[in-house]
């Protein structure tokens, strides 16, 4: 088991962007998004050599992880408080890790 932590420390860390779409209804005000003046917390809850379980507080959403070969694996959708887990193994690689790179996007 990972300790939870703050999505925005450790897209910090790896000083990456995440793509695109994955940007969209994280903290936006979209439906994905929680309601305005409250804090998005996601976080990492889970992984290991090919996989990233990501929980939100807000929902729905998926959450995105990026693989060793640089392709992004995206979750399934779930509810707040539900966890999706990205799968690194569809692709045929190993989930990036020091750090694993994870976010979300607005399913």
């Amino acid at each position: 088991m990972v300790a939870p932590l703050a999505l925005g420390a450790v897209l910090a860390i790896g000083g990456l962007a995440a793509p695109a779409q994955a940007v969209a209804g994280v903290g936006s005000g979209s439906a994905a998004a929680p309601a305005a003046g409250t804090a998005a917390a996601c976080a990492l809850v889970w992984y290991d050599k090919y996989t990233a379980g990501i929980s939100c507080d807000y929902g729905p959403f998926k959450g995105w992880a990026r693989c060793s070969n640089g392709a992004v694996a995206f979750g399934t959708r779930a509810a707040a408080g539900a966890t999706s887990y990205a799968y690194c193994s569809q692709y045929g690689t190993t989930l990036k890790q020091n750090p694993v790179e994870w976010g979300t996007s607005a399913a």
